[in-house]
């Protein structure tokens, strides 16, 4: 039958697919490239691994470093560093006189402060023989430099942002003060869980200009800069007829306001408050406490009607255990949702809970809680179990660190779960710096093996001369 194409049509003929047997073992026979990657045999074991040369980085560069690259620097001289305030010319009076009446004495009001160097490095090292073969990715104690340089300025840039020395249980603390420390308690602006509008920038930036600074630039996660994006889309015009190949979408970098112009840096490190984690960050953390429980719903200085639904709300709550080296696992949940009424919410109540420690404390005993909440739920809610139900709203020093021992702390409902945080400010010489005892800087340590080890170190602290020149932009919720 006409076309059609069988294997009758190549019968007698040594063509592929139709060899002898004989022949078909022999062409087998045949060395083959092959994919194996362990164990290779035959002609995968001459084939050579096409490496990439150039080294592919999958985490943050030097790019991501914001504040850092922005805070302006000056040397420091000891390691406390002492500065004056003037807070102001003098009391408020009037200055008006009578004819040939002497003025009123008034006097200009000084403080002086002092600062604290804190110190910061890593240890990197790498064996000799590892300096002797052919790296694929160039030297690699550059390397591994390099990596330690980034590692340290990741660990500073967030430490500019979060640190708090008042944490430290006993003695001084090795932390410094970042911004949410730095900053007035009373400098903020509450968006109670609304994303970004330039409202809240605008109002933001006047708060800054009633203390006499002059904001300069605002530093918020690159969620909320988009979010805020996001807003302006419907006010977006295309001039007509549109132009080939155009391009949309609006790409914001700063915002001029009655201050000034103010200049935005999103950073990817300052992201919505952290879940608490599942397992220790570090082996020397502290034992993981026994769990948070409730005291009896009292005082005059909560805020629980912000963000939430009218009626009684009910919250979970959970909390880990802290210290220099890293951060526990989460207690475990407690069985019952803590409720808290509308009469109790408008009495402007707070909740008060109890943090108990582990009952074997261990080599490494805790130093300050963390304290994650759950978002309003309704009364007769199932209580969360799952770590991603909870959001950081707090960090308390601990009272004690005995086994079994008690942490009171009360909840006002000052930071809501899941929202993140903005900061604004003067960023100038005369109100913010960070005093650098010395340059982050290598220190190479000692050969008492065939490998090479060194330290990158930094000495410093920021400086905050003028705390009110800042604020904080809290509460900062997502665009849905």
């Amino acid at each position: 039958m006409y076309g059609q194409i069988s294997l009758r049509h190549y019968e007698g003929l040594n063509g592929f697919g139709s060899a002898p047997a004989m022949d078909v073992a022999e062409l087998q026979k045949a060395l083959e490239a092959g994919y194996q990657v362990t164990a290779q045999t035959g002609g995968s074991a001459l084939r050579v691994e096409s490496l990439e040369a150039s080294l592919k980085v999958v985490t943050y560069t030097n790019h991501h470093i914001k504040f850092w690259k922005k805070i302006p620097k000056s040397p420091a001289y000891s390691t406390v560093e002492e500065y004056n305030q003037l807070i102001d010319y003098g009391p408020t009076s009037y200055a008006f006189t009578q004819e040939g009446e002497l003025p009123p004495s008034t006097d200009s009001n000084y403080a002086r402060r002092t600062q604290l160097i804190k110190f910061m490095g890593t240890t990197r090292e790498v064996t000799h023989p590892a300096t002797l073969v052919h790296p694929a990715h160039g030297d690699v104690i550059a390397l591994e430099n390099q990596n330690g340089i980034l590692w340290l300025l990741e660990r500073t840039e967030q430490a500019l942002y979060t640190a708090d020395s008042s944490l430290a249980f006993d003695g001084e603390a090795e932390q410094w003060d970042g911004l949410d420390a730095l900053i007035d308690a009373t400098s903020f602006v509450d968006l109670e869980g609304q994303p970004l509008q330039e409202a809240d920038i605008e109002e933001a930036s006047n708060l800054i200009i009633e203390q006499y600074g002059y904001p300069t630039d605002l530093f918020l996660g690159t969620r909320n800069l988009s979010d805020l994006v996001k807003t302006m889309y419907p006010r977006e015009r295309v001039a007509m007829p549109a132009p080939v190949n155009g391009v949309i979408g609006q790409s914001v970098m700063s915002m001029s306001t009655q201050a000034g112009t103010i200049e935005f840096n999103p950073s990817v490190f300052i992201r919505q408050l952290p879940v608490p984690p599942s397992s220790p960050t570090h082996a020397n953390a502290p034992a993981t406490p026994q769990a948070v429980t409730f005291g009896a719903i009292a005082g005059t200085d909560g805020d629980f009607n912000k963000n939430a639904v009218a009626g009684t709300s009910a919250y979970a709550y959970v909390c880990t255990s802290c210290n220099r080296f890293g951060e526990s696992a989460m207690c475990p949940v407690v069985a019952a949702n803590q409720n808290i009424t509308q009469g109790e919410k408008d009495l402007l109540r707070h909740i008060p809970l109890v943090l108990t420690n582990a009952a074997v404390v261990g080599a490494f005993p805790v130093e300050y809680y963390r304290v994650y909440r759950t978002v309003a739920m309704a009364a007769a809610g199932a209580v969360p179990t799952a770590a991603a139900s909870y959001s950081l709203i707090m960090q308390v020093p601990a009272t004690l660190q005995t086994a079994g021992g008690v942490t009171n702390v009360n909840d006002v409902n000052f930071l809501l779960p899941f929202t993140s945080l903005a900061y604004m400010g003067e960023l100038t010489p005369n109100v913010i710096t960070f005093r650098q005892l010395a340059p982050m800087m290598r220190l190479d340590l000692a050969v008492l093996a065939p490998a090479y080890r060194w330290m990158i170190l930094l000495y410093g602290t920021p400086i905050l001369f003028a705390a009110r020149k800042w604020l904080r932009m809290i509460n900062i919720g997502r665009l849905t």
